[in-house]
């Protein structure tokens, strides 16, 4: 099944695409956006070679990658994406913006957009996610999207903060209501 193009009232996520990969690579090399996800820089060569070869992969499997843009501009802010969380058998929400973009509610609002879609047409659950320990403006955007910290946690070699979301709760929550209060309780 190919990838829809997702719309909210303000934005609109595109499948994303080779073409897509100067606006990635330049996003991962800012310092700004990296600090949270390498350990040090990324060396731009081979930081290149290897988005290049998982956008050409057909990869992943379950889920997709998005750009994310305002509706009516060609420039995209950054992605979001559901993909395989390494080693686990869960799909992950992941998302990675320019900093422009950064405080203007954009990471929470195509996030709602491929939850909408993970949860709604793949019929996933849980929906998991990771991040930074020291990043807090992700942690804000994951608690606004209802998920639930789980603990400390490594993957892609690092130590981060394992968050869920679960099916019932994400439902509850979009139809809102106390049902979102029963439903967290009833899952977790």
């Amino acid at each position: 099944m190919p990838l829809p193009v997702l719309e909210t009232e303000r934005l609109m996520l595109r499948p994303r695409t080779i073409e897509d990969l100067d606006a990635c690579v330049a996003m991962d090399l800012d310092p700004r956006v990296h600090r949270y996800i390498f350990e040090r820089a990324p060396e731009p060569v081979a930081h290149r070679n290897a988005l290049t070869a998982r956008m050409t992969s057909g990869a992943p499997a379950v889920g997709g990658y998005w750009m994310v843009a305002r509706q009516g501009e060609a420039d995209a802010l950054g992605w979001c994406a559901l993909f395989p969380l390494e080693n686990t058998g869960q799909i992950e929400l992941a998302y990675r913006y320019r900093p422009e973009a950064w405080g203007q509610g954009v990471a929470t609002e195509a996030a709602r957009a491929a939850l909408a879609y993970g949860f709604g047409v793949l019929k996933l659950d849980p929906i998991v996610a990771v991040t930074h320990p020291e990043n807090e403006g992700s942690k804000r955007v994951l608690a606004k999207l209802g998920f639930r910290y789980q603990g400390a946690a490594t993957h892609y070699n690092r130590r981060v903060s394992a968050f869920r979301l679960f099916r019932a709760s994400y439902l509850a929550r979009a139809s809102g209501g106390a049902k979102a209060a029963q439903a967290d309780k009833a899952v977790t």
